[in-house]
């Protein structure tokens, strides 16, 4: 994992790539409560890093292939992510902690950084997981499958097609009102 010292950024900046395989990422990840996707190809990213005064800004850009599950078939599917991102970094100790204030549009690509190290490769995962959609469909028109006998219908139609399917509220249309 990719760390970097906020007292060694040159005047000018930095310029970096870097990949992380799919091993360390997981092992990154490990410790959070649920993970929904895999990684099928090696996390390729690249930052521009610059020091204005106590802020560090960051430039960059990740790129990787994910595995991810359809809500609708259940299916694996494949989806490419490419993502870029621009962040502010404030050291965490010189932050002032204000009992409660409003967010502003600025404050959403703000961070913090603590002991002048910037963990670049924690970074980049977090721009991962901002980009993975809420809910995952292998195809724009996935059909899901059938509730009734759990048959895949972007494969084929099933015996249950022809049958009517009750609702939660199919009960109401047999109340009769005065």
């Amino acid at each position: 994992m990719l760390v970097i010292k906020s007292d060694e950024i040159p005047e000018e900046g930095l310029t970096l790539e870097w990949v992380e395989e799919r091993h360390s990422l997981l092992a990154y990840m490990e410790g959070f409560s649920r993970i929904d996707f895999d990684f099928e190809k090696p996390l390729h990213s690249e930052a521009t890093v610059l020091r204005s005064g106590k802020l560090i800004l960051i430039k960059g850009k990740v790129e990787t292939n994910l595995r991810l599950q359809c809500i609708r078939c259940l299916k694996e599917f494949s989806y490419p992510l490419s993502s870029r991102f621009e962040l502010t970094l404030h050291p965490l100790k010189e932050s002032s902690m204000i009992k409660e204030k409003e967010l502003e549009e600025g404050d959403l690509e703000s961070d913090f950084f603590q002991e002048g190290e910037i963990h670049l490769s924690e970074i980049a995962c977090e721009q991962v997981f901002l980009e993975i959609p809420y809910q995952p469909l292998c195809q724009e028109n996935c059909k899901g499958l059938c509730p009734r006998c759990g048959s895949d219908l972007n494969l084929s139609l099933c015996s249950c097609e022809g049958e009517r399917m009750g609702t939660a509220f199919s009960d109401l249309q047999k109340l009769k009102l005065k």
